[in-house]
């Protein structure tokens, strides 16, 4: 579609979602209150600045005090996920059935422009509680859309293990997984592990591991940008010319100080979701900042463009007997701990690690003896000094950033 009707599509969802959690959401009901908006007010985008921005803490909040959730919506059917994203501030999010099949779908598009096919091979290195994920629907049964899921705690030798005797048509995973396995696949002069498609997320891809991921594999990868608040966001077509922004599931927003930033300057974005009804997310901070831009892409599609994406670059975790993590690994050991409202990992040397922490109303004893345990049943004999702190120092994004490591890969 033109970009012109994929923007009408966005309008007429962006004012249903509104409507709606105006009238069966208590939390926006009350923000739209205090800000004087009704819904009839916000008819575009470029209305959206009329009401607050939604950060996480406050939707943290609401959700405790269930005015964030439709009370209509009965949470047995729902799809739960809880994230810490790159931010180190947990969060949990409710979709009701309409609005993961939506999510899924939003995601199969953009795996099917980067050239996967229904019933590939396809491998993901993932969270382990992906991994643990309901059975499988019926067209996975069939072999369709069935990816095979590999743990990032997993060390890369044995991910190149396992792919040698897969041999997957996908691979797709986390950028700092993907670059262990091709750095592996380099020491040991490895070339039989060739994916059609690679497909990277979930952290900034620097132009040098690209290439040597593209080196490694012989494709070109394609970088894929969201978060599990709202799913796939945005994502790279064959022209590797920026990312497509899926306007017909998403209205993202691009501000400095509430105001919406010209194309070609830097922003910070804000997602509203045109689709979940069960738990709507409004002007939502998710604390990255990019800049949108009016280029026309040469491949033709109508989806507009962010050319530049920042704020989630981490590091990798290097423990003392050679093994290194996905920089991923830090949300994931403090995801299932409650207690925590911010944290910070630093890791100081290869067996010692910091961990700043802002306690929440949940915190106990048990709290910080569930930290030490998780980082010494994944890293080994670790020591983890724990630091209680009122307030994290935030870095020039903004942003908390979850993981630092003073130790680097060899």
């Amino acid at each position: 579609m033109k970009t012109s009707e994929l923007t009408k599509i966005q309008q007429k969802r962006l004012k249903a979602i509104i409507k709606h959690a105006y009238s069966n959401i208590e939390f926006y009901h009350k923000k739209f209150k205090v800000a004087k908006v009704k819904p009839d007010d916000i008819k575009t985008i470029r209305d959206l600045p009329k009401i607050p921005v939604t950060t996480r803490s406050e939707i943290r909040n609401a959700f405790r005090a269930k005015t964030i959730v439709d009370r209509k919506t009965d949470l047995s059917k729902c799809h739960i996920s809880r994230t810490t994203g790159s931010t180190g501030e947990p969060l949990t999010v409710v979709y009701d059935e309409k609005a993961e099949d939506f999510q899924k779908a939003v995601a199969v598009r953009s795996f099917l422009e980067a050239g996967g096919r229904f019933r590939d091979k396809w491998v993901g290195i993932t969270s382990p509680q992906r991994m643990l994920h309901k059975k499988k629907q019926w067209f996975q049964r069939l072999g369709l859309l069935s990816p095979t899921y590999l743990s990032l705690f997993d060390p890369p030798e044995h991910h190149v293990k396992v792919l040698r005797r897969l041999k997957p048509d996908v691979l797709e995973g986390y950028f700092s997984s993907i670059w262990l396995v091709a750095k592996k696949m380099q020491e040991n002069n490895i070339n039989d592990i060739e994916p059609r498609v690679v497909i990277g997320t979930a952290e900034l891809l620097t132009d040098k591991a690209r290439k040597f991921i593209n080196s490694t594999f012989g494709v070109e990868i394609y970088d894929q940008f969201g978060c599990i608040e709202v799913g796939r966001s945005a994502w790279e077509c064959e022209e590797h010319n920026g990312w497509h922004m899926d306007i017909d599931a998403l209205a993202m927003e691009f501000v400095k100080d509430n105001e919406q930033v010209a194309f070609g300057e830097e922003g910070r974005l804000l997602y509203t979701s045109l689709y979940n009804y069960a738990m709507p997310l409004i002007r939502y901070d998710v604390g990255d900042l990019c800049i949108p831009t009016d280029e026309i892409c040469p491949c033709g599609r109508g989806l507009p463009l962010i050319k530049h994406i920042e704020g989630r670059s981490d590091d990798f975790v290097t423990t003392a007997d050679g093994r290194v993590f996905s920089s991923q690994i830090g949300s994931l050991l403090m995801k299932p701990i409650l207690g925590i409202a911010h944290y910070r990992i630093v890791q100081e040397r290869e067996s010692e690690f910091t961990v700043q922490l802002v306690k929440d109303s949940d915190f106990s004893s048990k709290t910080i003896s569930q930290i030490k345990k998780a980082f010494r049943n994944t890293l080994g004999n670790v020591q983890v000094s724990i630091e209680l702190m009122e307030e994290l120092p935030r870095d020039k994004s903004g942003k908390l950033r979850c993981l630092t490591s003073k130790v680097k890969v060899k």
